[in-house]
Formats: structure tokens, sequence, C-alpha cells
């Protein structure tokens, strides 16, 4: 295989001729800058980073030849590393939180929400994703944990009779590994689709079915169906994951990137305890100018003396003894682990955190030296991308669901069977402003000015402005039936001087 050559063009060449009739050796300096200058420093085959040359292959051909290993690490990893595990739970208890629920958006001609009509549907709803036999909240979790761990979900739907006797939406939903889709299926399908990785697309690209195994490859406990596939129409079959390449048709593990960093800092961890355990044995060390068992002092009587050979082998509280003449004891110090470990495990830490979009504090739970500033613009970076994952989860999971079981629902006779379809809107978990008193002047400002709503406020912090506000009404009735004044006092009671925070930029160490 040559290598292109760089070749200079006609002004160059002009330019080289004319400077070497002066200077021959600056010419040819010159030719080398221009060279250098016309290619990408990134890719110079030389140099420390001249065995660095990746492979240009569609994602498809990647995956193909690299998900399973990677899949198997990454859930070793998550099992096993306490960062990992713990970072995925946070970012399930911000992005999920109780739920994330849906709230019907049904408005009538006059293009008003008809709150009776949505309310019963949102019944309906809850009634359906809190049956036991679904458990649709805990599900949103599940798919979040595989979509970070494994890189994709599949949710199958399927009629589900038992919920149908209990007068609930009778609309199955279950969740499969990666590992029940046919790696091994590729090629060309007998109807002239193309099947990759066990996907199977038409002539347009478009998954049309999904072969899939009967039973969990990886199961100790084998079934008659063991290795049996089965073909699922795309209709049935909702393939959660994230694409990241236009060839992409799998998914990858989120945690790709940081897996051999998290990796070797696990096993540094694993050394350094076990270095530490051994250096804290505590011993002494007795030494004795007399070889072992001729312990004969011709100067003293050995009868005043303990011989060396009958000294303790064992420290006891309060006990003194009395050593032979010229020997002993002396104890010896380890720095285990060294004054490195923190700078290193701080850094790897950081870098680790990048990867899972955490800032470094609450990903290693380490606020020392963080200012109220650093730590709320961490926060809000945090939140920008739980929000994200909030809306990915919602277009790829939660409107599928909800428009199979509105679908289910229809053919149930327990919905209007006209209503195609019914707008939703998902009411995500929000947060407690980081300095409410501020946080609050500055919500009240916005709304002066036009440029928020109430509604948006309350579901910035996970709420339901229509739930919220019937509240509101029903407890100021119940107020003023009991002769109390409902409004609240002028700021709470509390001065505004109050509500600033002392010193806002000081380290949060010792507060």
């Amino acid at each position: 295989m040559t290598r292109q050559q760089w070749k200079p063009d006609g002004w160059t060449k002009a330019m080289a001729r004319a400077i070497g009739t002066i200077a021959p050796g600056f010419a040819m300096k010159w030719l080398a800058r221009r060279a250098a200058l016309s290619s990408y420093t990134g890719a110079r085959p030389d140099g420390p980073n001249k065995g660095w040359n990746p492979r240009n292959e569609s994602a498809d051909a990647i995956l193909h030849r690299d998900r399973l290993r990677l899949l198997a690490r990454a859930r070793d990893l998550e099992r096993n590393s306490g960062h990992i595990s713990g970072a995925i739970n946070k970012i399930i208890n911000n992005v999920i939180y109780t739920g994330i629920f849906p709230q019907a958006r049904l408005r009538g001609a006059d293009g008003k929400l008809l709150k009776a009509e949505n309310d019963k549907y949102e019944q309906l709803h809850k009634e359906w994703a809190e049956a036991d036999e679904v458990q649709f909240y805990d599900k949103q979790e599940l798919v979040l944990r595989h979509l970070w761990v494994d890189g994709e979900c599949l949710v199958h739907d399927f009629f589900d009779r038992d919920l149908l006797k209990k007068g609930i939406v009778p609309f199955g939903i279950e969740l499969f590994e990666p590992d029940f889709l046919d790696h091994s299926m590729n090629g060309q399908a007998e109807n002239g689709n193309v099947i990759k990785s066990g996907i199977e697309y038409n002539s347009k690209g478009r998954p049309v079915a999904f072969n899939m195994f009967k039973q969990h490859p990886g199961e100790s406990l084998w079934g008659s169906a063991f290795g049996e596939t089965r073909r699922i129409p795309v209709e049935n079959i909702r393939h959660v994951y994230h694409q990241k390449r236009a060839s992409q048709g799998r998914g990858v593990s989120w945690l790709s990137s940081i897996i051999m960093e998290m990796r070797d800092f696990s096993e540094y961890q694993s050394s350094e305890r076990i270095a530490a355990r051994l250096m804290s044995a505590f011993g002494l060390f007795v030494e004795s100018p007399y070889p072992e068992h001729q312990l004969i002092n011709p100067i003293f009587n050995e009868e005043d003396y303990p011989k060396v050979g009958e000294m303790s082998k064992y420290i006891d509280p309060g006990r003194i003894d009395v050593l032979p003449p010229g020997v002993k004891v002396s104890s010896h110090q380890y720095n285990r682990p060294g004054d490195t470990y923190e700078p290193f495990t701080k850094t790897s830490l950081k870098s680790a955190s990048t990867g899972t979009g955490i800032s470094y504090e609450n990903f290693s739970n380490d606020f020392e030296g963080a200012t109220f500033s650093s730590a709320r613009q961490g926060v809000l970076e945090e939140r920008r991308g739980y929000r994200k994952l909030q809306t990915f989860l919602n277009r790829h999971f939660n409107s599928w669901t909800w428009n199979k079981f509105l679908m289910y629902a229809r053919n149930a006779n327990m919905v209007d069977r006209e209503l195609k379809t019914i707008p939703v809107q998902w009411q995500n978990p929000g947060w407690p402003w980081i300095d409410p008193a501020k946080d609050a002047k500055g919500a009240e400002t916005e709304l002066k000015m036009k440029i928020t709503t109430r509604r948006r406020l309350a579901a910035e912090r996970g709420l339901d402005w229509d739930e919220e506000i019937d509240e509101y009404a029903e407890e100021n009735e119940i107020m003023r039936a009991k002769g109390i004044d409902p409004e609240p006092v002028e700021n709470g009671g509390i001065d505004d001087a109050d509500s600033t925070d002392a010193e806002p930029d000081q380290a949060t160490t010792g507060q």
C-alpha cells in the first residue's frame, strides 16, 4: 500500500524556485512547512502515535465484532463498581424518580382542555400502570438502566386476558434484554429483505421484524425451546436505543467510553486495599548482638536477664519487660496508600464522571473544596442532561406505550372507538429550587415579564399545575369555612436579608 504524497501546486513551485535561486536550503524548509500546513496533524503516520491505526468500518460492523464482549464487560462493571452502580442509580433517581406520568391534553372545539375527559383517561392509565402485572413506572427505570449498561432494550406488547378480567386495559408489556436478538442471523432473507444481527430490514432500510430467541441464550436451565427463534413483526416490538451513527442498527453501552478506565481504577483500588492491609500488620523486630541460642554474656549474670528465645512473641497491654543487655526492639513504618493516591484517584474519577454526565462532586461524593457557585453550576449542567434523557424516554418509549395503551383500550371498548388518538404531555420529575428565596423571586419576575407561565414553572418542579390549583382552591375553601384567612403572610414572615446566603462562594467544607 502506497501512501499518498502531497503535491505542490503551480504557485508553490514558482515560489520555491524563486526562493531557491537565493537560498536553496531555505526553499526546502519552506516547502516542508507548506506540506505540513496542507495535512491534518491528527493523521500523521509517524511519531509516538504511529501505532494508532483504527479501521474505518460501519457502526454495525464494529458492533458485530465487539458488542458481546463490550456488553459483558459493561454488566460486570455495573455489578462490581460502586462508582458506576451509584452513578446509574443517581441518574435514574433524577430522571425517573417516582415515575414519568402522562397528562392527557384533549381539547374541545373551542380549544379549551376537556378536564373531565382528560381526568378519565389519566385515571384509566393509572389503573393500568400500577397493576401488579404491569408495574409501568418500574419498567421506565429498567429501560433506562438497560440503556446505560446494555445500550438497548426491546419492548414487546401483547394482549393480556388477566388484565381484562380485572377490568383493566388488556395491554401486556414485557422487556427483553438484547441477548434475545439472534446475533448470528445475517444475510439475505427468503422474502428478499436483509437481516443484520437478527434485525430484518426492507429495501428502504427500515426494520420490519426481529428474530428473537424463545429463551435467553445465557440461561443456565435450558428448556425445550432453547436455541429456537421466532420472528416478531416490528408492530409488536419497540427497539429502544440511541443512534449515534447513520450506519448503526444496534445499541452500544453508554458506559463504553469509560469501561477500561473504570476497570483499571477498580483494579488499582483493589491492589491498594490489599497492600494497605498487608502493611497495616503491626510487627516488631528484635536485634541481638549474640548468635541465636548462644546468649551467654561473660559480663552480666545471665540469670538476671531473660534469654531472647524466652521473650514473648506478642505484646500484652500494660506489660513491662526487661530486655537482655544489647538487645533492641524496633518497628517498621509503612506508608500505603502513598502521597500520590489521592491525586490519582481524583483525576480518574473526574474523567469517569465526564463520561456519565455527572459532576465530579456527585459522582465521587467528594464535596471538599466545592463552592456554592461551582456546585450550582454543576447541578444546572446535570439537570440539562437529565432533561435530555427524559425527552429521549418520552419519545422512544413512553409515547409508544401511550399509543399502544389507547389501541388496546379501544379494542376493549374502554374508550371511544372513534377517538383515534389523545394528545399527551409527559409530566417529568422536577427538582426543588437550589436557592428557594432567590429562585422564587426570579420566577415572580419572569411571570411579570410574561416570559413564562405558572403551568410551566410547576412542571419544572415536577408538579401538575391543574392538580395543584384544584388542591389550593380546596384548601382555601376549607380554611374559610373554619374562619381562617387563607392568604399567606407577606414574604412568609421572612425578611429579604434573611434569605441571602452568607458568603455563597465559600467552600462548602466545614460549613
